[in-house]
C-alpha cells in the first residue's frame, strides 16, 4: 500500500489544493500552533514548582551520594544522571504556568476579574497603488475588538464564569507610529467614559495588527508611565510613597496584548529592493510605510525606541501574544513572533490556514517546534529567520490578514490572561539579540544550526521525542518547489539524529547529529 503521507502537499498551491469533480475537497481547519496543552500541559511549564528541601530530604541525598560513590560503576552513572535531571526540574520557575499546575485549585478561573476593557488598534492602511498589489485591509479595530469580545463570550461559557462589565474601545488613526500613539492617547484620554473604565477595569486587553503591534507597546508604555493603568509595580509605587497614610490600595489591574503579525523586525526583506513595488513605496507611500522597513534593524532608532517601550511594558508584567502568519506575504515568521527577543512573558504561536499548508507536514511541525522551543525560554539557534522566507506567501495572496479573521488566535490570548500566573520566580529584563534583516542570509548555517540546538541539554531534555518524530517524519517530505527543496537539502542532518544521544541528557558527547 502507498503510504498516505507521501501524497501531501506542503507548499500553499492552488493547482495541487484543487478538488475534483467527482471527489470534493474537504476543507482543512485553520490551526494555531503550539496547542494550549503542548505549551502548557508538556515540561518545563507542566512541572510543578518544586517544594523547598526539609532536612529529612537534605540527608537522604546526602546518604544516596555517599552510597553511590562508593558503589562506583553504574550507580555512579545514576548519581551524575540524577543530578542533571533535579537541575532541570528548577528549570524556567520565571514562565507562567497554568493556575491548576501552579497549586492554585482556586474554582474562579477569573481570579476576581469582574471588569475588562477591550481596546482595539489597527495596523498599517496602504494607498491605493499597494491596495491594488496586497489586497483592501479589512484589519479595523472595531474588528478586533468585536472577534475579542467573542472570544470573551466563548471563555464565559466555557468555564461557567460572568463578567459584569466588558467595554469596547476601538482606537482609530493613521500615520507614523509617533503621530498615531499621539492621536490615539488623545481619543482615549479625551474620553470620559472610556477612561472611566480603563481605571476601573481588572483587566485590559489590547488586539492589534502589523504595524499596531508597535503603536500598541508605545501606547501600553505612556498609560502606565501616566499611570492610567496600575500594574502591581505601579501600585507597590504607590503604596512605598503613601508612608504613615492608612488606606486601601487599589487592586493591580491585569494587562494582555495580542500582536497579529506584528512588524517587530520589519517587513519581508525582499520587499524593500523588490523592482515592483520599491518605486511605489518610495514615490507613492507615506513616511509611515518607509518607517516599516526600519525595523529590519534592530540598531535603528524606531527599533530601539521600539525595544525601550517594551522593556518597560513587559517589566510591568503585562503578558504579550505574538502570532505570525504562516503564509503571510507581508511580514515573515521571526518577524511576527520577534524571535530577536527573550522574556519569560512572551508567548508565540503560528496561525496556519487551512487552505495553505497541511497540518502534518515536516516544514510546519518544526517550525511548530521551534515556537515551542522559544516558549520554553529557549533559543531556536537562529533556524526560524533562515525558514521564514521559504513559507512566505505569494504578493496577491491573503495570508497577512487571515489571522485576524480566527477566533482561536484571539482565544489564545483570554486563556494566557485569565489562566494562568506571572511564574513563581522574578522576570530578567527583556533580551534584543541584534538583527538586521538587510544582511544576507547564509543557508549553508542551518545545518549547523540544527546542530546547535540539539547539543543544548535543555533542549534534549525536554524535546528529545519531538526531535524523533521529525526524523522519522522527513523522508516523507516531498516538497514541491526549489527553495522548499533546497531547504530540504540542508535539513537533511536530522536523519542521523542519535535517539540514545538525544534522550540522554548526561551525555559526554555534545553532538547530537
Amino acid at each position: 500500500t502507498t503510504d498516505k503521507r507521501k501524497s501531501l502537499s506542503p507548499v500553499p498551491s492552488k493547482s495541487s489544493g484543487r478538488a475534483s469533480p467527482t471527489t470534493p475537497r474537504t476543507p482543512q481547519p485553520n490551526l494555531v500552533l503550539p496547542t494550549w496543552d503542548d505549551t502548557f500541559r508538556t515540561l518545563p511549564r507542566a512541572a510543578k514548582p518544586p517544594a523547598p528541601a526539609g532536612v529529612l530530604q537534605k540527608t537522604a541525598r546526602f546518604v544516596s551520594g555517599v552510597l553511590f560513590h562508593e558503589s562506583g560503576g553504574k550507580g555512579k552513572e545514576k548519581s551524575k544522571a540524577g543530578a542533571i535531571d533535579s537541575s532541570f526540574a528548577h528549570y524556567g520557575q520565571n514562565l507562567p504556568r497554568a493556575w491548576d499546575i501552579a497549586g492554585d485549585l482556586d474554582e474562579d478561573v477569573l481570579k476576581g476579574c469582574k471588569k475588562v476593557v477591550v481596546i482595539g488598534i489597527h495596523g498599517w492602511f496602504p494607498g491605493a497603488i499597494m491596495r491594488s498589489v496586497i489586497g483592501e485591509p479589512t484589519g479595523t479595530s472595531s474588528k478586533f475588538v468585536t472577534m475579542m469580545c467573542q472570544a470573551l463570550d466563548e471563555f464565559q461559557r466555557k468555564h461557567g464564569v460572568k463578567l459584569e462589565q466588558v467595554t469596547r474601545i476601538p482606537l482609530e488613526g493613521e500615520g507614523t507610529i509617533n503621530k498615531r500613539v499621539d492621536k490615539l492617547y488623545g481619543s482615549l484620554t479625551g474620553n470620559t467614559e472610556w477612561m472611566d473604565a480603563v481605571h476601573a477595569a481588572d483587566a485590559i486587553i489590547v488586539a492589534t495588527h502589523s504595524q499596531g503591534s508597535i503603536v500598541s507597546t508605545h501606547f501600553l508604555d505612556r498609560l502606565i508611565q501616566e499611570k492610567h493603568i496600575k500594574t502591581s509595580r505601579v501600585v507597590d509605587d504607590i503604596v512605598a510613597a503613601a508612608t504613615g497614610n492608612l488606606f486601601a490600595p487599589p487592586r493591580p489591574q491585569r494587562v494582555c496584548c495580542l500582536a497579529l503579525c506584528g512588524i517587530h523586525l520589519g517587513p519581508l526583506r525582499y520587499l524593500s529592493s523588490s523592482s515592483l513595488l520599491q518605486p511605489y513605496i518610495q514615490y507613492f507611500e507615506s513616511t509611515a510605510a518607509r518607517e516599516l522597513f526600519e525595523f529590519q534593524n534592530t540598531e535603528s532608532e524606531v527599533s530601539k525606541d521600539y525595544v525601550k517601550a517594551l522593556r518597560n511594558v513587559l517589566d510591568h508584567g503585562t503578558k504579550m501574544v505574538y502570532i505570525a502568519s504562516l503564509n503571510d506575504q507581508v511580514v515573515p515568521i521571526y518577524s511576527g513572533v520577534f524571535t530577536a527577543a527573550t522574556h519569560p512573558l512572551i508567548l508565540r504561536a503560528l496561525y496556519i490556514d487551512g487552505d495553505a499548508y497541511h497540518s502534518s507536514d515536516f516544514l510546519s511541525n518544526l517550525l511548530v517546534l521551534l515556537l515551542r522551543i522559544m516558549n520554553a525560554g529557549l533559543s531556536d539557534s537562529g533556524l526560524l529567520a533562515h525558514l521564514s522566507e521559504a513559507t512566505a506567501g505569494s504578493l496577491n495572496g491573503v495570508g497577512h490578514s487571515t489571522a485576524y479573521e480566527e477566533l482561536a488566535t484571539y482565544s489564545l490570548a483570554v486563556d494566557y490572561l485569565f489562566l494562568t500566573n506571572q511564574g513563581t520566580e522574578a522576570h530578567p529584563e527583556l533580551v534584543v539579540e541584534p538583527f538586521n534583516a538587510n544582511t544576507e542570509q547564509n543557508d549553508y548555517e542551518i545545518p549547523w544550526a540544527l546542530r546547535d540546538l540539539i547539543a543544548d541539554s535543555r533542549v534534549a531534555h525536554f524535546f528529545a521525542q519531538s526531535f524523533a518524530d521529525l526524523r522519522n517524519a522527513f523522508p516523507f517530505w516531498q516538497p514541491r518547489t526549489t527553495i522548499l527543496r533546497d531547504i530540504k537539502r540542508k535539513l537533511q542532518p536530522i536523519q542521523r539524529l542519535n535517539l540514545n544521544l538525544s534522550t540522554n541528557p548526561s551525555s559526554s558527547s555534545v553532538s547530537k547529529l
